[in-house]
């Protein structure tokens, strides 16, 4: 029991003191906001789309993708019940008109990159459980991106309109077909098809490509904290007060409730065999149940001129508060987990 819960400890531990690089980089002016938005575009367009893409076509085929396909739908029933209780908690709290949105928006949809890879790397290393996989650090990503398959065209399918209050008519295709998306298609592409003779396997002729890019993914954990970091050390807009019952309603949906329904969600499919058997996939998806919403939330605020104050204070208490929240879950998390596998 010390053993698990001395794993989730440090796995935040570790999360939070590369944050906290970043929130001193930001302080100091050695990162600024134009340096942590070029960091954040060359993460979205390259290592993001790298590390995606060498996970998919390495480890997806025809044999397995059948046992992948509710670590996919996952992504819409944990959304789907997060956007259902935000909605009963945030009438039940009184939150008012122009927090409603933002409220429901960030309590709904995680941050299911940035948060989950770098945390469950660490684990990977160090949870006993995992630790005679020498690969489980790559299929915990193969699963997240697997997850991000629907979760990504969510944010922004229902995410940007619904924060809009527009049709999504309206949204144009730039925005739906981001590079992560695009990557995990290509993954798929070079993993279901011939083309993986060409880049997968000892001797393939294009192996460099995709060594390469292994190359750039590996910088992906440390440069997303680094940023995280650097978007909390800003100080909140001053123009705008959020009220506390809208933060209670968030954090009670995020942050208690949904990681409570991940539980119980992952429990009934690895009963019913729906998932892999090897306790990372039930992992991952109890991770993505539990961690705080999204930061393309502030992009899409800032993109339409609507809600941004509410927003980034919103997501500044939700990671404050995520710290104890994601020790103390997957603590839970491997406790059960370490039973199922007995």
């Amino acid at each position: 029991m010390e053993s698990v819960f001395s794993v989730s400890f440090f796995a935040v531990l570790k999360l939070l003191l590369g944050v906290l690089v970043g929130c001193i980089l930001g302080k100091t002016g050695i990162m600024p906001a134009d340096a942590r938005r070029s960091l954040s575009k060359i993460i979205l367009w390259v290592m993001l789309p790298s590390m995606l893409i060498t996970s998919l076509c390495k480890n997806i085929s025809l044999d397995n993708i059948r046992q992948y396909t509710w670590v996919t739908l996952s992504a819409g029933v944990i959304a789907l019940v997060g956007f259902l209780l935000a909605q009963l908690l945030g009438r039940l709290f009184n939150v008012n008109k122009e927090q409603f949105r933002p409220c429901v928006a960030a309590s709904c949809l995680g941050n299911a990159s940035y948060i989950p890879l770098p945390l469950l790397g660490t684990i990977c290393i160090t949870a006993p459980m995992f630790a005679a996989n020498s690969n489980a650090k790559e299929v915990c990503i193969l699963y997240v991106s697997v997850f991000l398959m629907l979760h990504s065209p969510l944010l922004w399918l229902f995410g940007f309109p619904y924060l809009s209050g527009k049709s999504i008519r309206e949204i144009k295709l730039k925005q739906l077909l981001s590079p992560p998306i695009c990557a995990s298609f290509i993954g798929w592409t070079i993993g279901l098809t011939p083309l993986r003779r060409l880049f997968v396997g000892v001797g393939a002729p294009l192996g460099v490509i995709i060594d390469t890019m292994k190359l750039l993914a590996d910088a992906v954990f440390p440069c997303a904290l680094l940023v995280m970091g650097g978007i909390l050390a800003d100080p909140p807009p001053k123009n705008e007060q959020i009220h506390w019952n809208t933060v209670t309603a968030m954090v009670i949906t995020k942050l208690l409730l949904l990681p409570a329904f991940g539980i119980l969600f992952v429990t009934f499919l690895w009963k019913h065999s729906l998932i892999p058997q090897d306790g990372l996939c039930a992992l991952v998806l109890m991770v993505e149940a539990a961690v705080p919403p999204a930061n393309n939330l502030i992009i899409m605020s800032q993109s339409l001129n609507k809600g941004e104050s509410s927003m980034a204070r919103l997501l500044i208490w939700a990671y404050m508060l995520a710290v104890p929240s994601l020790t103390i879950w997957i603590f839970f998390y491997l406790t059960l987990i370490q039973s199922w596998m007995k």
